[in-house]
């Protein structure tokens, strides 16, 4: 799906910042309304949306959140193991988290240096607050450059360190170039930082775990907005980047349009390696003069994009196309390269907007805002939500196994994983993190479309949180 060239890297910029604009989910959480976390209850508070509006945000509490055993309707079937005794043994004393990012080989390091920073952030906070009592968590994060070919090394030396868990892999083939090993391991492959579809094979990889919106799901969601905002049918122009990524928004798109009544005029692609400005498609794009533009770029692909569009449409006096783009594109790092041709671009999210001062004083967003201050990270917290966001759903895995009956153990985690509701510190009203088994294997499947300031470098909500394709 992804590129190992130097375009690809180059693509990689702010990939850092886009993760946890996918981090959403299921539920219907009212305006201070009661929210079940993992069987505790926590309370919401009046707080303010990305765009300034009222909303709620999970209260602060001193104590952190915790996640506490659900009734289990699946279970993992540690007989298939090679080791059983090792997926079933008590993990006390340290249990060792593993991780595999970009620690070097360029921009991409670079860019994903403040996921790492939030992920380790949090488990640092989670060893002070004593969240798993007397067991401590280690961290290892292990370097793989973002090359698939060098993630299978990467995790050897993590499973030969004794790791009880891998969380946070960044990226899809990354993720699938050691599900196989991690799965004959029975080592649980936590919360993989990417909305590929393939997350959702439990029987055939039970012990694999994603934690992002899927890629398909998120191209409906805007298909759905779509609906609203044309009731009476709209022109659509597709772009896309052809590999397994752009191609997974693509066909989800196109299996609604005709449901909701949208036109596709034009679809134009752009291969997977090509590093050339799509001038040519967005000139075909504009002849059509569609009244709607899908795009799905990648990376760097996002601004070539955007910037593109922009050239178009100054050529092409009176056509504004509504422009929705992908998630992926949607940090303050890629848009502000797009500069004012990013203005007005919708995307999507279920977070609360760090980077929007007027989210600094709610409750949680200030709490997180002060932990990363005092961590010495208050100059990437906004990018470093990510990682946080990621190493946050897995410790609430990890406490929900622990009061499990079977108390802490590798089979314990992935049970407690696939049986599980959280609501995360830094979520939107109504995100809960959800999954049942093979019955609901997503986290997140719900989105808010957002529509993006470039003068303020702020989002703005559009609608309500799309809740329609979750599982039910």
């Amino acid at each position: 799906m992804m590129r190992r060239t130097s375009v690809r890297a180059g693509a990689l910029l702010a990939a850092g910042a886009l993760l946890v604009a996918a981090c959403s989910s299921s539920g219907s959480n009212k305006t201070g309304a009661a929210t079940t976390v993992g069987g505790a209850t926590t309370t919401a508070a009046p707080g303010t949306t990305a765009g300034g509006s009222t909303t709620t945000a999970a209260a602060s509490t001193s104590s952190p959140a915790s996640s506490t055993p659900a009734a289990t309707t699946w279970a993992v079937n540690t007989k298939d193991c090679v080791d059983p005794a090792a997926a079933d043994k008590a993990i006390t004393g340290t249990l060792h988290l593993g991780s595999v990012m970009p620690l070097s080989g360029g921009i991409a390091a670079a860019a994903f240096a403040p996921v790492k920073a939030g992920f380790e952030a949090y488990i640092d906070y989670a060893n002070k607050q004593k969240m798993l009592g007397d067991v401590k968590i280690d961290v290892n994060i292990q370097d793989d450059q973002y090359n698939k070919d060098k993630t299978p090394g990467a995790v050897s030396k993590l499973i030969d360190g004794g790791v009880d868990v891998v969380a946070g892999i960044i990226g899809t083939p990354d993720n699938l170039a050691v599900r196989q090993t991690l799965n004959d391991s029975c080592i649980p492959q936590l919360n993989a930082l990417t909305g590929s579809p393939h997350w959702g094979e439990v029987k055939d990889f039970p012990w694999t775990m994603g934690i992002l919106v899927p890629y398909d799901i998120e191209s409906k969601i805007y298909a759905k907005q779509l609906s609203v905002m044309y009731p009476k049918g709209a022109k659509v122009a597709l772009f896309y980047i052809n590999t397994e990524f752009g191609t997974a928004y693509a066909d989800a798109f196109k299996e609604l349009a005709k449901q909701y009544n949208l036109d596709i005029v034009d679809t134009e692609t752009i291969e997977g390696e090509d590093a050339t400005p799509p001038k040519s498609q967005v000139t075909n794009i504009a002849a059509k003069k569609p009244d709607v533009v899908m795009a799905v770029p990648l990376g760097a692909g996002c601004v070539t994009f955007l910037n593109a569009l922009a050239a178009a449409k100054a050529q092409n006096a009176g056509w504004n196309p509504a422009t929705f783009i992908t998630n992926t594109c949607a940090s303050s790092l890629i848009l502000g390269a797009a500069g004012p041709d990013a203005n007005g671009i919708y995307t999507s999210g279920a977070t609360i907007d760090i980077g929007n001062p007027a989210n600094a004083t709610l409750p949680k967003v200030k709490e997180y805002l002060d932990i990363m201050k005092a961590a010495g990270h208050a100059d990437i917290a906004t990018t470093a939500a990510a990682g946080w966001a990621t190493a946050e759903a897995t410790v609430a895995m990890l406490q929900q196994a622990q009061k499990s009956s079977a108390g802490l153990t590798r089979a314990s985690i992935i049970n407690a994983a696939r049986n599980f509701t959280y609501t995360p510190m830094l979520a939107r009203p109504g995100v809960v993190l959800h999954s049942n088994g093979e019955a609901d294997p997503f986290l997140a499947q719900s989105l808010q479309v957002i529509q993006y300031d470039a003068a303020k470098k702020i989002f703005t909500d559009v609608g309500k949180l799309i809740t329609e394709f979750e599982t039910k």
